[in-house]
């Protein structure tokens, strides 16, 4: 009986330190995926409808095609300032280290960079509205209109909101007037995710993005 209770107890040890050092090995891995201390980070969104960016290229690192309406993962950089090459134009940076910013290309062929939040809130997730349409004093709330969640927001300006975790129905306002909608996003706690209010043809339409950091380039 003696022998057979030592036997379960290194038995129940071994499984212990195999599923730590497990543990360890994952959380190694995850930590060597991560950007550096002190590093800070871009990605670009195409607001432009007809067509894609081809690349986009900052510090020798390249952001490969962006397709039209879509942005791209973050890529991290030491701090310092940058001439980010956007499909052969040049768009000056000054990066500050752990910030993030954001470089629109628009349907005009122009540029424009914005800076974003850092977020760092297991609790919350972060609502990141950009307004990336010619009109100002665009809300984002529900998208039946009963609930503001980010105030008034001006043309080619962003702002951002913690928010706790919910599966929710979005719409941009202006005026009370619905201008475009979501359909349902579920927003989890800890990450980030981006609306975008982007006009095509004429008439505005919500993107919706999960921000991520892409540490392989």
């Amino acid at each position: 009986m003696k022998a057979l209770i030592q036997t379960a107890f290194f038995v129940l040890i071994n499984g212990l330190l195999i599923a730590m050092s497990t543990a360890q090995a994952g959380e190694d891995a995850l930590y060597a995926a991560d950007a550096p201390d002190g590093a800070a980070f871009i990605r670009v969104v195409n607001a432009d409808a007809s067509g894609a960016v081809a690349e986009a290229s900052v510090g020798g690192k390249v952001i490969k095609e962006v397709e039209p309406l879509e942005a791209s993962p973050y890529i991290y950089l030491a701090e310092g300032r940058y001439s980010v090459d956007v499909d052969g134009q040049q768009v000056p940076v000054t990066m500050k280290k752990n910030e993030f910013y954001t470089v629109v290309v628009l349907a005009s062929g122009d540029t424009k960079v914005l800076k974003d939040v850092s977020f760092d809130n297991p609790r919350k997730a972060l609502l990141s509205f950009y307004n990336l349409t010619s009109t100002g004093g665009v809300a984002l709330k529900t998208s039946d209109g009963k609930v503001a969640v980010i105030d008034e927001v001006s043309s080619l300006d962003v702002a951002n909101r913690e928010i706790n975790a919910v599966t929710i129905e979005l719409g941009a306002f202006l005026n009370n007037q619905a201008l475009a909608k979501t359909s349902e996003v579920k927003l989890q706690r800890g990450k980030v995710f981006s609306i975008f209010a982007i006009d095509v043809g004429g008439e505005p339409r919500l993107v919706v993005a999960e921000s991520q950091v892409d540490t392989s380039v």
